[in-house]
């Protein structure tokens, strides 16, 4: 009966353990659309500062014909000429997000919306989507691990002609 008893016990505590560990409090979709939204907001007011306070160290890209990006200091440099021209306004939207059940990993899907004004003035549009892979980091900040997109269409500019 002892046995039992002790084994109860046992089990008992392991599982309060268990309920312990599991996803932190953060880990709730909602919270990584907040994160995006801010992202968002954080490139839209204050440019690649902005836009780089999100990105994790070890971050990467894809581009097409190009080589795997790697790193904060390699996404800066590649963002850099977008971000600071006063001619192109970047803003995008989520629109779902999942997280692993371990609560540390999670994505963002959106779409996005570039406008560039040219030379005469006037806006070109380019709409797109997007895809996010976020880290939650020990301070409960979730980080940008991977980010890429890709465009719905090209920009009116680069539109062919009818008949080519």
């Amino acid at each position: 009966m002892k046995r039992i008893w002790l084994t109860g016990r046992v089990l008992f505590i392991v599982g309060i353990v268990t309920v312990g560990r599991s996803a932190p409090p953060a880990a709730k979709p909602d919270a990584l659309l907040a994160a995006d939204r801010a992202f968002d907001a954080a490139t839209a007011e204050r440019k690649l500062d902005g836009f780089s306070s999100f990105l994790a160290d070890n971050v990467s890209t894809l581009r097409a014909d190009q080589p795997v990006l790697r790193g904060k200091a390699a996404l800066q440099q590649d963002w850099k000429s977008l971000l600071e021209n006063r001619s192109i306004s970047l803003r995008w939207q989520p629109i779902s997000a999942e997280i692993s059940k371990s609560g540390d990993l999670g994505y963002t899907v959106g779409s996005y919306v570039m406008n560039r004004t040219d030379e005469k003035g006037s806006v070109i549009l380019g709409t797109g989507k997007y895809l996010t892979v976020w880290r939650l980091q020990n301070n409960g900040a979730w980080k940008v691990e991977f980010d890429t997109g890709v465009p719905d269409t090209p920009p009116a500019s680069q539109k062919p002609e009818k008949g080519d």
